[in-house]
């Protein structure tokens, strides 16, 4: 479960990145190399609104790929090991591995010859594709090989990136990528301050206790907003309700009673005077004492909110805390609980990758959401410490959304300066800087 993690302290599209040539620089010819070697053509690259465009088969062959084309549908299909990218005559949106992409200029047919845009193309395959403006050259360079570990706790955060974790989609040329799935927090803690993970979604207020400490990670983006709920057998319809009540939660002093706490005062509760607090050791622990009926209010995460209600019929969410805490800040929004880090070495030296791996996880955000019933399938095959039927009732609670840091940092801040002003080890003494934030 996420449980202690509550505790402890695309590819973008590559034909929408800064392609090559800007069209107001056309004029001479376009050079294209591969390991500098030049490419030779029969019709010429152009530029056209500013992206570089060549004939897909010649290049294609040159990096080692197979082609075909489509006559009747006037289209592309481009294969290298278990990458396959598909491209259409006039149409803004390519296929990369089963995903639709959309570029910036579609696919022309020029002199009987296909132009297709040579930056999708080279990232897509899985190359470095630089453009040198003093030579009017496209570079492509091979990658060196990548071997990118991710690790993640269970729970929501797993939930997260589940279709990466069952379908394990491609990265690219020479990256393999090896997933872990964690429900120890500080065995987790541990693989990041030893730089054994390159990748890993942890608590938000961790990783800025770690960006405090100078371990090499960036936060990369925000991806679960919360999943925190007041769960009871009592008549509860509102905060002021909460009044005189026994409220069991776990955690003190760290995330999960922060928040509450904050959220208490907000909507006029004293939590040491007008509510009685009770701890337990952990979320999993409230649960089975919820189950077994020794409990009848308490604050719980997903998904053990849901194995509650779906042992005990006569318990129901009452409070939202995520609704209460975006009415408190006034921002209208949930706090970014659970974030995305990648190392400093991958983010500088792998910027393809980077893309590419972001814009799948952005995906499986999505796509999470739109089928609980098959990521509670999956979940529980992947022995996620989850079954089916609680994933698939726990995803609307969980708050899965993936917002990149630029977009999220101010609601990071909000959050990171709550739980700051409660106790400032909670978030590594102060307020991370701007280089915590990485900014494509």
């Amino acid at each position: 479960m996420f449980r202690n993690w509550l505790c402890i302290a695309l590819f973008v599209m590559a034909a929408a990145l800064p392609a090559t040539a800007p069209a107001a620089a056309a004029g001479g010819n376009i050079t294209v190399s591969i390991d500098e070697k030049p490419v030779t053509f029969d019709v010429a690259p152009q530029v056209i609104n500013g992206r570089t465009m060549v004939p897909y088969r010649v290049v294609a062959e040159r990096l080692g790929a197979r082609v075909s084309w489509n006559a009747a549908e006037r289209s592309v299909t481009v294969t290298d090991g278990d990458t396959s990218l598909r491209l259409t005559v006039g149409q803004a949106e390519a296929i990369s591995n089963g995903r639709n992409i959309r570029l910036d200029v579609p696919p022309v047919l020029v002199n009987g010859r296909v132009l297709v845009p040579l930056r999708f193309l080279g990232a897509g395959l899985g190359w470095r594709v630089n453009w040198e403006t003093a030579t009017r050259t496209v570079q492509l360079r091979s990658i060196p090989a990548l071997t990118v570990r991710v690790v993640v706790p269970d729970g929501v955060p797993a939930l997260s990136i589940v279709r990466l974790l069952r379908e394990r989609p491609s990265m690219g040329r020479n990256v393999t990528i090896n997933y872990e799935v964690l429900r120890s927090p500080e065995l987790m803690a541990a693989r990041v301050v030893a730089g054994e993970a390159d990748i890993a979604i942890i608590p938000t207020n961790l990783a800025a206790v770690l960006y405090n400490r100078n371990v090499p990670y960036r936060l990369v983006a925000a991806n679960v907003w919360g999943m925190l709920h007041v769960v009871s057998s009592e008549n509860i319809r509102s905060w002021q309700d909460l009044r005189g009540k026994e409220v069991h939660t776990f955690g003190r002093g760290l995330t999960p009673d922060i928040v509450f706490r904050y959220l208490l005062a907000q909507n006029g509760l004293h939590p040491d005077r007008d509510v009685t607090l009770r701890y337990l050791g952990s979320g999993t622990e409230l649960a089975q004492a919820m189950i077994a009926g020794r409990v009848k209010t308490a604050v719980l995460p997903e998904p053990a909110a849901t194995q509650v209600m779906t042992r005990r019929q006569d318990v129901a969410a009452v409070l939202d805390l995520q609704q209460a805490w975006a009415t408190a800040t006034g921002l209208g929004l949930s706090y970014p609980q659970a974030s995305l880090l990648i190392s400093n070495a991958v983010l500088n030296g792998y910027p393809e990758f980077v893309d590419r791996f972001l814009h799948e996880v952005a995906q499986s955000a999505a796509w999470v959401n739109n089928n609980p019933q098959t990521a509670g399938v999956w979940a529980e095959e992947l022995q996620t410490g989850m079954t089916a039927r609680v994933v698939e009732q726990a995803l609307p609670r969980s708050n899965i959304r993936f917002v990149g840091a630029r977009e999220a940092r101010g609601a990071i801040e909000a959050y990171l300066r709550v739980l700051r002003d409660f106790s400032p080890e909670a978030i590594g003494g102060r307020l991370p800087g701007e280089a915590f934030y990485f900014q494509r």
